[in-house]
């Protein structure tokens, strides 16, 4: 299990800085949906962090290193899975709620004006 100051430090980097090291950031957001789901997902990579050991045991007697390896290795998982498995369940779930409403009747003007 990682530490907890370890996790709460990567997800505050990530949620509200927006930090991305491992991963180059998209141009923009992943849809033009609101950022609330993003979070949500966010803190619950962040609590699957937590529940993951990342350091191994026999290096136990450094404790530094160990806050070192558990941030890191947060920040990473909740990269990955924001920056690569949310952004493409976002992506996919948009690109179909369009394609049904426009299947449905909408105009393209209307679609695009309630869009954004």
């Amino acid at each position: 299990m990682a530490a907890t100051l370890a996790v709460v430090l990567a997800g505050f980097l990530h949620i509200t800085f927006g930090i991305s090291i491992f991963l180059a950031p998209r141009d923009g957001r992943c849809s033009p949906a609101p950022p609330v789901a993003s979070w949500i997902f966010s803190v619950a990579a962040l609590l699957l962090a937590k529940d993951v050991s990342l350091y191994p045991k026999s290096y136990i007697n450094l404790p530094y290193f160990e806050f070192a390896v558990d941030t890191i290795g947060s920040l990473v998982m909740v990269e990955l899975a924001v920056g690569v498995v949310w952004c493409s369940i976002e992506q996919l779930v948009h690109q179909v709620l369009r394609l049904i409403l426009l299947f449905l009747g909408m105009k393209e003007e209307t679609y695009l004006l309630l869009e954004f």
